[in-house]
């Protein structure tokens, strides 16, 4: 669920999908909502896409990340 592919909750009224999705969408906002990581040597982040939103802060310059995606396939989230 994000602004981007979240459009409406079916079953809403559009009033009510609109105001319930404005504060779900404000959620990863909040301080207490959030996870922050202190990248270090080696450090190793995992996250699974299907139950948590990231965002990426560009606060590490003049270092380099090095990322790689994978995708695990499964019929039943975990």
């Amino acid at each position: 669920m994000n602004p981007t592919f979240t459009s409406h909750i079916k079953g809403l009224p559009r009033a009510q999908s609109d105001a319930l999705l404005a504060q779900l969408f404000a959620l990863p906002k909040v301080p207490e909502c959030q996870a922050r990581l202190r990248w270090e040597a080696n450090t190793l982040a995992i996250w699974d896409n299907r139950s948590t939103q990231h965002y990426a802060v560009g606060d590490y310059f003049p270092q380099h990340r090095k990322l790689h995606r994978i995708t695990i396939t499964s019929e039943k989230t975990f």
